[in-house]
């Protein structure tokens, strides 16, 4: 079967090409869109398609809650905490 990659005039992938497209195997696309984490996909006789606009929308909210892409999320840059000691229990005198 020979499948065709992802163009301006071609707005859906099917399994195979949205793996190739994100660097994933068709297993890994299987098994996130059973644990409903992945691209939103819809089927079409039997076979999974997703939209490449739903795959690039899904790849950009995932680079958003990276803290290597999102510097609002890295602890580093975060501002410092002050802790507050616990009071000590006082012991029964024995």
């Amino acid at each position: 079967m020979r499948t065709i990659a992802p163009t301006q005039t071609s707005p859906v992938m099917n399994l195979a090409d949205a793996a190739a497209y994100l660097g994933r195997t068709k297993n890994a696309l299987k098994i996130m869109r059973h644990r409903d984490r992945g691209p939103r996909s819809f089927l079409a006789d039997g076979r999974i398609y997703y939209y490449t606009a739903d795959v690039d929308a899904w790849l950009a909210k995932q680079a958003e809650a990276d803290k290597r892409f999102n510097p609002a999320l890295d602890p580093v840059n975060a501002p410092v905490q002050i802790r507050r000691s616990r009071p000590t229990r006082s012991r029964p005198a024995a």
